[in-house]
């Protein structure tokens, strides 16, 4: 994934991690993966916005606008005005319009703008005292001096300029089309503030055409009017001052600009979602628990698997605990759950015929974890802190937790015992923990506590063959001695490990 479709999260991020998903969650559910698949955009800036809301752990205002996604998706010609003029912001460029937001480098104070005031005016008097006073070289020298004072101060700001040689056409573009679309009456009902908010930054739009105007000059080939431009701009201090005045409006106006840029990226969020609903074979808005289910979901499939076989389970006052072999399909489907209930949130859509959840919880999860040699924590050790960060917040309630294989790292006794006190401490508040295990024992330890579900395979001419079905129960037997003989390990090798197997079950 790009690293700009990250900027706007990481940038909003740093002000309030507290509603972001930890960045283990999202690797373990795939986010870069899943937000490129559930991109149906047409600007860079939604892009960054769809990013965000995906990384973030609360519920979005897409429900109110239901109505406008299905206007969306029976009026092709209001769609493709919104379309049009969305792709405008479609460069990589745009991308850098958070840089122009997460400024804080470059602040002006109002002594320097007035020296720039002063000395934009010195080379004129000094023109006009060349005239008043022919015989005298003091006007020109004078002159000199405060033209080369005002190239240093315009070179000085133009320097700076350059590192939004990029961003400040983006932002201009940006306001322009927030600008027209606002002026859209299906468009403004989306949010009839950002009028307001629009006028308000009118006088940045008109500061900015001038910025747009010399970095084109800049770009073109159109030397001789550059040049000309420059000299004129020198000695005015014109670009300068706009320069100066531009970045203390966007430092006073950030808040405002910030509207703008959400407003754009939700409307093309919501063409989007019209968009998406389309193209996926079924879907479905998350439904209240009317009927008391913790968890119901029918026809439950995973977004990034294609040709994922779907699944159906209902609990009613229990989490879940899935046994089942290697590559049954516990992993997917406990990730499949997490997911659709992220997009519940997010995109007030589902990927399934039915979902019913408390679309409240908060979401966390312990799948992948990788030791980190640079702060020199193994495997387990890494584990062990995620798992209690899991403990910390289900102390809170209303989670649902999603946990795969914990405790790998460690013999299978104390395995079993640290699973099964972990898993019974989480249930006892209101959250909903899905996890699976290779460990039948805890089934016998948990079943008060939690449904308990398998995956299961056959084997047909040599090999496994999986249906990926949820069923009801524990599993009867594991896979991993069958895989290695499918492998082509040695047969003696494979006859011993059988053999050794019932003495230590």
């Amino acid at each position: 994934m790009e690293k700009g479709i990250k900027a706007y999260h990481s940038y909003l991020s740093f002000g309030d991690a507290k509603e972001a998903l930890s960045e283990t969650v999202c690797e373990d559910l795939n986010l870069d993966d899943l937000c490129e698949q559930l991109d149906y955009t047409s600007s860079c800036v939604e892009r960054q916005y769809l990013y965000h809301i995906l990384c973030t752990d609360k519920i979005s205002d897409v429900t109110a606008h239901e109505q406008f996604i299905e206007q969306l998706q029976t009026d092709y010609l209001l769609r493709n005005k919104l379309v049009n003029a969305l792709q405008k912001l479609n460069k990589p460029d745009a991308y850098s319009i958070v840089d122009i937001l997460a400024e804080k480098e470059h602040t002006y104070s109002r002594g320097y703008l007035l020296l720039l005031q002063i000395c934009r005016w010195l080379p004129a008097v000094s023109l006009i005292l060349m005239f008043q006073i022919p015989s005298s070289p003091v006007p020109l020298l004078f002159l000199l001096v405060s033209y080369i004072f005002n190239g240093y101060l315009h070179f000085k700001q133009k320097n700076i300029l350059s590192c939004y040689y990029f961003s400040v056409p983006q932002l201009y573009k940006l306001l322009k089309t927030a600008d027209y679309l606002s002026a859209v009456p299906s468009f403004l009902s989306v949010n009839v503030k950002i009028e307001n908010t629009i006028r308000n930054l009118k006088e940045l739009v008109r500061k900015l055409g001038s910025f747009r105007l010399g970095i084109a000059l800049e770009s073109d080939s159109a030397m001789i009017v550059y040049l000309l431009t420059e000299l004129i701009n020198i000695f005015t201090l014109y670009s300068t001052i706009n320069i100066v005045t531009s970045f203390r409006f966007i430092q006073k106006e950030k808040e405002e600009i910030e509207q703008v840029f959400c407003y754009v990226g939700f409307l093309d969020l919501l063409c989007s979602i019209s968009f998406l609903r389309e193209q996926i074979p079924y879907y479905c808005k998350p439904s209240d628990n009317k009927s008391g289910e913790r968890l119901y979901a029918d026809s439950i499939y995973h977004p990034l698997i294609r040709g994922c076989v779907s699944n159906s389970v209902s609990l009613s006052d229990k989490s879940m605990l899935i046994t089942g072999s290697n590559m049954s399909g516990k992993t997917s489907f406990i990730r499949t759950v997490a997911i659709n209930l992220l997009t519940a949130k997010t995109l007030n859509t589902c990927f399934a015929k039915d979902f019913r959840i408390d679309i409240n919880r908060h979401l966390y999860s312990v799948i992948h974890t990788e030791d980190n040699l640079l702060e020199g924590k193994s495997y387990f050790f890494k584990e062990v802190e995620n798992v209690k960060a899991a403990l910390d917040k289900g102390k809170k309630g209303n989670y649902l937790l999603v946990f795969d294989e914990l405790f790998k790292g460690t013999n299978t006794v104390e395995r079993i015992a640290i699973n099964s006190a972990v898993f019974s401490d989480l249930a006892k508040t209101d959250n909903l923990v899905l996890a699976s295990t290779h460990d039948l024992e805890l089934t016998a330890l948990l079943h008060s506590q939690y449904d308990l579900y398998h995956f299961s395979e056959t084997i047909a001419d040599d090999k496994l063959q999986f249906d990926y079905k949820l069923k009801k129960g524990v599993a009867q037997e594991g896979n991993a001695i069958r895989i290695l003989e499918l492998c082509g390990y040695p047969s003696e090798l494979v006859q011993s490990a059988k053999n050794i197997l019932p003495s230590i079950q």
